[in-house]
């Protein structure tokens, strides 16, 4: 590669997830990312590359299994190969307390003669609220570079809080990998709004020893422009990782995703637009008090008194806000039963924030800070 040189990378990201419960057939969404990147890797020439990363998720009630990879071929027809797998069991909840137990393992190869592995066993303690929560763990492991291994240990704690119609995230991290250490603290944001989608992150490594030190962000953004369609807008700066072998860089990224929706979200909801609602939040700081109701005939009803608006949001919704219908006093329904499956969602009073009403079991949410409510129709 000429130096200098524009370094445009055409990517296609194959994503595929699965929500499962006993008794229930997995339920899948797939995504295509086509997109171009700009890769700067921090010491070495700007890089091009094709890539293929396929991702998986499967989750049932208490646990979730995430598997990703990547095939890159830079311009120089050098290839690299990446594999990751992790699987968390959370158990039930303690009062406010949720532990969690995850394990994770990984390795990337780059031609011929050189590749990195890792081995990580991860413990976490959750405290869960409404609006805030945090967690402590820990981490011990291994990772290799050829056939050289080195251990692994980490300290972590964070804390989330939702407000503004947004999730907010920070914590710190101590990492020991070998005769190398560093401190990272991190912020972190996620919001949906409508059609918009906003993740971001800021963070430093405060102190290193062997990890390098510096600044990083990164920030992502997708308009859905259909039930199929979403543009998207990705960049930012990472850090070196040397649990993975992965060298600090900079890239910025832009692609169109395909997104294949489960069938049971069609033939279970009417299409609909989501109405406004122009209601203030409620002044109080706790949600307001509601619960959820399954019926028979698997119609389910949101339970609240003096409530002049309901929302749900959820897969089953794409994640759109849908408001509810006063069918009774104090009984607001969806507009069609919902068919067999197990689905992921919360509620919002009013225009105010959105959490877990009670009658059904609270799990981590997508972006592993809040929860929301899981629901099984059988």
């Amino acid at each position: 590669m000429k130096s200098g040189s524009p370094a445009w990378a055409v990517t296609a990201v194959v994503a595929c997830s699965s929500a499962a419960a006993p008794r229930l057939a997995a339920q899948v969404r797939a995504a295509v990312d086509l997109g171009v990147s700009n890769v700067h890797y921090d010491g070495f020439l700007p890089s091009t590359a094709a890539a293929v990363p396929p991702s998986f998720r499967w989750a049932a009630p208490r646990t979730l299994v995430l598997a990703n990879g990547s095939y890159l071929r830079f311009s120089s027809g050098h290839r690299s190969l990446q594999a990751n797998m992790a699987g968390s069991l959370f158990s039930a909840p303690l009062g406010p307390w949720t532990a969690e137990l995850s394990v994770l393992a990984g390795a990337s190869q780059y031609q011929e003669f050189t590749g990195f592995s890792h081995a990580l066993l991860t413990a976490r303690l959750h405290l869960d609220g409404a609006r805030i929560g945090g967690w402590v763990g820990g981490t011990s492991g291994t990772t290799s570079f050829v056939a050289a291994q080195r251990p692994v240990g980490e300290l972590s704690s964070g804390a989330w809080a939702r407000a503004f119609r947004a999730t907010w995230l920070v914590n710190a991290t101590y990492t020991r990998v070998g005769d190398s250490a560093y401190t990272d603290v991190e912020g972190a944001t996620h919001a949906v709004q409508g059609r918009f989608t906003v993740d971001g992150s800021l963070g430093a490594r405060v102190w290193s020893r062997g990890g390098g030190h510096g600044v990083y962000g990164e920030a992502s953004g997708s308009y859905t422009v259909g039930p199929w369609l979403a543009l998207v807008l990705a960049g930012g700066r990472y850090p070196t990782d040397p649990t993975r072998g992965s060298v600090a860089g900079r890239y910025f990224t832009l692609s169109l995703r395909l997104t294949a929706l489960p069938g049971r979200s069609r033939a279970a909801l009417p299409t609909f637009t989501p109405p406004a609602v122009h209601h203030s939040p409620p002044p109080d700081l706790d949600p307001p008090a509601a619960s959820a109701e399954l019926q028979d005939d698997r119609g389910f009803v949101i339970h609240t008194d003096g409530a002049h608006a309901v929302e749900i949001e959820g897969d089953f919704t794409d994640w759109q806000p849908l408001r509810l219908t006063e069918r009774e006093p104090s009984a607001w329904t969806l507009p069609a039963p919902l068919a067999p499956g197990t689905y992921r969602f919360s509620v919002r009073i009013d225009g105010g924030e959105w959490f877990v009403p009670a009658g059904v079991t609270k799990v981590p949410d997508e972006f592993a800070a809040g929860m929301v409510g899981l629901l099984t129709v059988p």
